[in-house]
């Protein structure tokens, strides 16, 4: 059986893809391996073969500090993975995790090839690009960066592909004429976000009938926003720190406001779901504004900067959308136009293709 090691993390946004690329490639006969962050340990779910590396991203003098210290080590880390399970190739999914399993692959000559969920290239990504068999691309305007990249948009996990609306919906028992909003403020909430949408509830609620809210606060915030309601004593809505059936809770959705990582946008529209995208200011080269603005110029979504978002701004698109049926066809049907599904499935037969073609020449 032939070994893969997809290599990455740091983030979820890193970590999901490089999950559904392992999934596709255990069903093609392969047997692959995740290489990720010692932080990542969370995030990988049971039953999967990885490997942890103890690394951080540079940043400020005490991060350089920390992340030269911990390279060398890192390095010889990567070194006894790599021999041990000596695989065909290695796929970097982004993350300085990858740094050290990307320069020992090519020391070693082992194939490597890239995946670049955002818009903006990621800086270990734009380091071995000119060393990569291939660049997986998200968006088009990372051709900008990468000219011989393939945009094949970024992998999602298969079970949002299995839920369908209808059967999403009697999930979550919502009746023909309620309307579903979720709320979202990425994978540890956002403290503006949260704050901005509690005062809109009572206007949004007196303007669109039959409404339910599910609003995704965040580990950090969910607490403090659920006293808040429960003070307030609103009806028809729940307050999570995460949910744990997002495909069914999305493909239930009417609308949606949520940050701008690959991964979030990348559901999104898996499951043609119109929404609001509200960038992360501090994100790496400000790249979840260019995912953003990326569906926006198609008309798949709206994008309002945070710099720029007050309590009426966001309550109005909010209400306007639900209120209008046609709009919200309109943009489902622009998703469908723009969106492909088989980002997994041709990004593993491009690398299989790949190798083949290698293993002519020799």
């Amino acid at each position: 059986m032939k070994n893969i090691i997809l290599c990455g993390g740091g983030t979820a946004g890193h970590i999901t893809p490089a999950i559904s690329i392992y999934d596709f490639f255990k069903k093609s006969g392969y047997n692959p391996r995740l290489v990720v962050a010692a932080k990542d340990y969370s995030l990988i779910p049971n039953h999967y073969n990885f490997n942890s590396i103890n690394i951080n991203a540079p940043g400020n003098i005490f991060k350089n500090i920390a992340f030269i210290l911990k390279f060398i080590p890192a390095l010889f880390k990567a070194k006894d993975i790599i021999e041990k399970h000596k695989p065909v190739c290695v796929i970097g999914m982004g993350g300085f995790v990858a740094l050290p399993v990307l320069y020992m692959a090519k020391w070693k000559k082992i194939p490597i090839f890239l995946c670049e969920q955002n818009s903006i290239p990621g800086k270990v990504n734009r380091i071995f690009y000119k060393h990569a068999k291939c660049c997986y691309l998200t968006f088009s305007k990372s051709l900008e960066y990468m000219p011989k990249g393939k945009v094949f948009g970024n992998p999602v996990r298969e079970d949002f592909f299995v839920v369908g609306r209808e059967s999403a919906r009697n999930v979550m028992r919502l009746k023909e004429n309620e309307k579903l909003l979720v709320i979202m403020g990425g994978s540890q909430g956002a403290l503006k976000l949260n704050e901005l949408f509690f005062e809109c509830i009572k206007p949004i609620q007196s303007k669109v009938e039959n409404l339910r809210i599910v609003w995704l606060a965040g580990p950090k915030w969910a607490n403090q926003m659920i006293e808040k309601v429960n003070i307030a004593k609103l009806n028809n809505i729940t307050v999570h720190s995460y949910y744990r059936d997002m495909p069914t809770l999305m493909h239930a959705a009417d609308f949606m406001v949520s940050r701008a990582g690959s991964s979030s946008i990348s559901e999104i529209l898996a499951v043609n779901l119109p929404s609001l995208l509200i960038p992360f200011p501090y994100a790496a080269d400000n790249h979840q504004y260019f995912n953003a603005l990326d569906l926006s110029n198609k008309d798949m979504a709206y994008l309002i900067e945070e710099s720029d978002l007050d309590k009426d701004k966001l309550s109005n698109i909010i209400i306007k959308n639900l209120n209008n049926e046609e709009r919200l066809t309109t943009m489902r049907n622009n998703i469908k136009k723009n969106f492909t599904a088989k980002a997994v499935s041709s990004i593993v037969t491009d690398i299989v293709n790949n190798l083949e073609a290698e293993k002519l020449k020799k």
